[in-house]
Parts: structure tokens; sequence; C-alpha cells
């Protein structure tokens, strides 16, 4: 008798466990910053950009300058908030770096752009070669922009290692099937 009491409180246990888990698992996916990342790996840039404005996280700002990015419209106003993060919420500063180099390029400013992205080269290579080495589909935006810069400075071989990388990383979104960067940005 002892044994099954001990059984059924362990399956008591065990089931609220599993119900306490299943429930926190909503409050974190339904976080405007969560949806917003997903729609982006979906590459659905505008409804990302409508759920990053419904939070008042600083974050939700550089999500909207990238997104602006990819779409390739409101550069300036990318630019700005790019340039606010950065100055009121350093976060890893090479990748920020990176963000605001991919929006020079993708506005034009190519020499500004290769400038930024140099400068942070050797810190971004590192980051790569020794903290972010496990696949991890956050990051595939990050390798894109990575690589359509290295193709911009004429790497086309890193250019594209990241690309395959970033496909790798996040298969099915809208990183796996980045195409190379278009002649207009060389």
């Amino acid at each position: 008798m002892t044994g099954f009491l001990v059984l059924v409180a362990a399956l008591i246990v065990i089931g609220w466990l599993v119900a306490y888990m299943r429930a926190q698992k909503p409050v974190s996916a339904l976080h405007p910053l969560n949806q917003a990342e997903t729609l982006k790996l979906a590459g659905k840039f505008e409804d990302a950009i409508a759920v990053y404005r419904r939070t008042d996280d600083p974050a939700a700002k550089e999500g909207i300058a990238l997104c602006l990015a990819h779409l390739g419209r409101d550069l300036d106003e990318a630019q700005r908030l790019m340039e606010w993060m950065i100055a009121n919420h350093p976060q890893i500063q090479e990748f920020q770096a990176l963000g605001l180099a991919y929006i020079l390029l993708r506005k034009g400013d190519r020499e500004a752009a290769l400038r930024l992205y140099e400068d942070n080269l050797v810190l971004l290579e590192t980051r790569f070669r020794d903290d972010y080495t496990d696949p991890d589909p956050l990051l595939a935006e990050t390798l894109t922009m990575y690589a359509t810069l290295a193709e911009a400075s004429g790497d086309l071989t890193r250019a594209i290692a990241l690309r395959k990388r970033a496909s790798d990383w996040a298969p099915g979104s809208v990183w796996s099937t980045a195409t190379p960067t278009p002649k207009s940005y060389h």
C-alpha cells in the first residue's frame, strides 16, 4: 500500500509539473518580441513591425529597424532607430554595428557600411567561431546580414559559407532562401 501511495503522489507531482510547464510556455510564446521574431523568420516583415510597435521594450526598435532595412523602405528611420539603440541600449555591439552597416548598405552608403563592417569583422569572426557555434534560428538573420556585407566587401567565399550556415540554422525560414545581394549594393 505504501508503494502505491508513493506512486500516486509521484504521478500527481509529475502531472502538476507538466501542467505548470505547459502553462508557462504560452505566456512566453505570446510575448510580442517572440511573436515578432517568429514573423521575421517567416519573412513577414510588415507583420513583425506591427507586433514590435505593440511593445515598449527597447529591443523592439532594433527589430523595427532591421525589418525596415529588409523591406528596403524608410531607411533613414531604420538608421535613426539603430543608432538610438546603440547609444541607449548597447547589447552585443558588433551585432548592432553589423545591423547598422547593413542599413547603411541598403541606403546606398557603401563606403560607411563597409568601414563599419570592417571595424567589427574580427569581433564577428570571433563570436561565430567561439561563442555562437550551436545552430540558433534567431541568429540566421545576423548571419544573412553578415553574408551580405561580406559579399559587398568582395569576400564571396565567406558570404557563401555564411548563407549556408544561416540556411542550416533556420531551415524553412526566409533566411534559408536568402539570395546573394543584388548587384546594386556593390
